[in-house]
């Protein structure tokens, strides 16, 4: 007898950008460019931070949502950054960025209601929806000359009367788009007038490079915390993974009403529990102490931005919106009709891994995304094998195989 899995489950299907990083990793001398993480270790600091909270006794549970003494300091962290107020009942540690997101969107969309995505936009949101039994409707940015932009039209006739949910991540992956104010103004608006909840992806709110939204400290993207004063109708999602290249480590956290959060929490305890307690000492001092970390961090891959912009630019064929925020490039390549084709094609011709475009939705085909939180060195290899690809194939791929 065959074994049945539930439509939830099966509807989801295997990320194209696995297919590729799972090739890549079998390939002698490839680079990895697919990732969404930085070839740079995790800091010492936090390093020994950690090797020390598990000598001195964090080896045990904690509190689902995390340690007291860690949700006091996200709390205080928000409140440094964007002049808001969350105390520590209405934050929630979670085993990443991830699990937060899922748990999220499991307490607000049920079987026959949809959540509305601004695309393009990871994987993990629309197959949230799924396994909750939802609908994803993607909402597509526009493109503005040389950057995205929201289009309120599009998130407008994407709501019907079971849409419970609209989720946005700024800065974007993998567009490196970045809301104003008035975006995100515009979405709160459109959340009370139909009843929906905003799920903010923020996690990549500390790596903003020359534009400084109006009102706001250098190097800081907007947050919906700002604009949205009822909380219960505002999850913002962050993480530690990529402010401090702790991808690995595994801890992220959510922020909003403390109904909210209870009502996660209590789920969450028959999911992952706890993040590790030592892990969780970590991101204490991560947040105490990380500032000029993060400062460097961010110069550096404001350099590696500035190298890929260039390395684009020159090539025929190839338009790139300049990413705001983030770590990612996401040109566009034009005739590109199958981005996983091309990103196979382009894996086994010259040892480069891209992420394929449709990886993050429809709205995404014809793109790939280039990671480039790597070093100098790196980044410039992978760009003259990804020019020297593109320049001299000619025809680009159209279907699996082609040529």
């Amino acid at each position: 007898m065959a074994v049945r899995y539930t439509p939830e489950f099966t509807n989801v299907a295997e990320s194209p950008m696995v297919q590729i990083a799972t090739a890549a990793e079998r390939m002698p001398g490839s680079i990895k460019l697919c990732y969404g993480e930085s070839d740079l270790p995790t800091p010492a600091f936090i390093c020994e931070a950690a090797h020390d909270a598990a000598l001195g006794g964090h080896t045990f549970y904690t509190h689902t949502a995390g340690a007291p003494e860690l949700r006091e300091a996200i709390a205080k962290k928000i409140h440094e950054l964007h002049g808001v107020t969350y105390d520590a009942p209405e934050i929630m540690g979670t085993v990443g960025g991830s699990m937060a997101i899922y748990a999220a969107i499991r307490a607000g969309v049920g079987r026959g209601d949809n959540a509305v995505i601004v695309s393009p936009a990871y994987a993990i949101f629309s197959n949230a929806v799924i396994m909750a039994g939802g609908e994803p409707r993607p909402a597509a940015l526009a493109r503005e000359g040389a950057r995205f932009g929201l289009d309120l039209d599009r998130v407008r006739a994407a709501i019907d009367s079971r849409t419970r949910m609209l989720i946005v991540n700024s800065p974007s992956n993998p567009t490196g788009w970045m809301m104003t104010i008035e975006d995100q103004r515009a979405l709160a608006e459109l959340a009370e007038r139909h009843d929906l909840v905003i799920l903010a992806d923020e996690v990549y709110e500390r790596l903003v490079y020359d534009d400084k939204p109006k009102g706001l400290s250098p190097h800081l993207a907007p947050s919906f915390a700002r604009v949205l004063p009822d909380k219960d109708r505002l999850i913002v999602i962050n993480s530690f993974s990529k402010t401090y290249n702790m991808t690995g480590w595994r801890l992220g956290w959510a922020q909003s009403g403390e109904r909210t959060i209870k009502t996660m929490y209590k789920a969450v305890e028959f999911m992952t529990s706890n993040p590790a307690a030592m892990v969780q000492q970590a991101g204490i001092v991560a947040l105490r102490d990380g500032e000029p970390y993060i400062a460097e961090l961010r110069a550096h891959y404001a350099q590696r931005r500035t190298q890929v912009i260039a390395a684009l630019a020159s090539i025929p064929g190839v338009s790139l919106p300049h990413p705001q925020g983030a770590f990612y490039a996401f040109p566009r390549i034009e005739g590109l009709a199958d981005s996983t084709s091309f990103a196979s094609t382009l894996l086994a011709d010259t040892g480069l891994a891209v992420a394929p475009g449709v990886g993050f939705g429809r709205d995404g085909e014809g793109y790939v995304r280039v990671c480039f939180a790597s070093t100098a060195a790196t980044l410039g290899d992978a760009l003259v094998r990804f020019r020297d690809f593109v320049t001299t194939r000619g025809a680009l791929p159209s279907s699996p195989g082609g040529s």
